[in-house]
């Protein structure tokens, strides 16, 4: 991958934003950088005052939260290409509450917060398009963390 044309095209192939038009595509683009992760790499940590976001181009990530009580972090969600994380801290600007580590090596596509919000603020249309993507991608992932939450506390039961 060469950078500035293959986030472009990573672009194209997502929700909402793959509808938008060059000037809005390359608005976004200019936001993001490809970031290589290695088996166990950490994308961030708990109370991390940070609003980036991230999809996975290839490989797998993992969510994990530290519960009371608890001798160990729990998986919480098991991400693979296609899938966003980091969007509540973008949305709300909150520090994470959970871990972020890649499970293996892994290809991803960091959007960086400030500049994200910066485009979605100056051309509107890129703005519509990247709250539909984070919105829908934190009611998904909310939803999945949820699940796993009820089968962690059944399993502890």
């Amino acid at each position: 991958m060469n950078g500035g044309s293959d986030i472009v095209g990573l672009l194209r192939g997502m929700p909402f934003i793959g509808e938008l038009d060059d000037e809005a595509l390359s608005a976004i683009a200019s936001t993001a950088s490809l970031v290589s992760a290695a088996d166990g790499d950490v994308f961030y940590l708990e109370d991390d005052d940070s609003y980036d976001v991230y999809f996975v181009v290839s490989g797998v990530v993992a969510v994990w939260l530290e519960l009371p009580n608890y001798e160990r972090y729990s998986e919480l969600l098991t991400m693979r290409s296609g899938s966003l994380f980091g969007a509540l801290s973008f949305l709300d600007g909150a520090r994470r509450d959970m871990r972020t580590t890649a499970r293996e090596r892994s290809l991803v596509l960091r959007f960086h917060g400030p500049l994200l919000k910066a485009v979605s603020v100056s051309n509107p249309a890129a703005g519509r398009a990247v709250y539909q993507l984070l919105g829908t991608a934190a009611a998904r992932n909310a939803r999945d963390i949820s699940i796993e939450m009820r089968n962690l506390l059944a399993e502890r039961a």
